[in-house]
């Protein structure tokens, strides 16, 4: 692990619900609009296509919300560094105390849905990574259970 290795956060889901959401939005208008006789102005105003109207509307908010931030893991041999558009936090393997690799439950089929938390000096809160999240998350598992074996306390 000599090399910095980059990990962006996914974000497809959301694509992928408002894709889901639009297709059913267009399905319900369809049958809608050809059993029900209805014209285009009363479905609307009808609540099933308004309330899928704002999930498309919020997936869509959020998709952008993820695409403006930019969020990256960068994970050497020394450290681990959490970067966004405007900002950047670089924790060394010195200020490091722990690292909690979550339980591994029977249900699971992927290690990667474990939960990561990284105890920093100075910090109350335990930071939490996600591998999941984040493209690549098998090898960002393995990266962070060999930067564990590194830490000597």
């Amino acid at each position: 692990m000599s090399e910095d290795k980059i990990y962006k956060q996914r974000f497809d889901f959301y694509w992928k619900s408002i894709v889901i959401y639009l297709v059913v939005a267009l399905g319900y208008g369809l049958i809608r609009t050809i059993i029900g006789k209805k014209n285009v102005e009363v479905l609307l105003h009808d609540p099933v296509f308004i309330l899928l109207g704002l999930f498309i509307i919020g997936g869509l908010l959020m998709y952008f919300h993820k695409l403006f931030w930019v969020r990256t893991l960068v994970i050497d041999a020394n450290s681990i560094t959490m970067r966004n558009r405007f900002n950047q936090n670089k924790y060394d393997k010195n200020n490091i105390e722990r690292i909690y690799l979550g339980k591994e439950r029977p249900f699971q089929t992927r290690e990667t849905f474990r939960l990561v938390k990284l105890s920093i000096e100075g910090r109350k809160r335990k930071l939490r990574i996600r591998p999941h999240n984040y493209w690549d998350d098998k090898q960002l598992f393995e990266d962070l259970t060999r930067l564990k074996q590194n830490i000597v306390k």
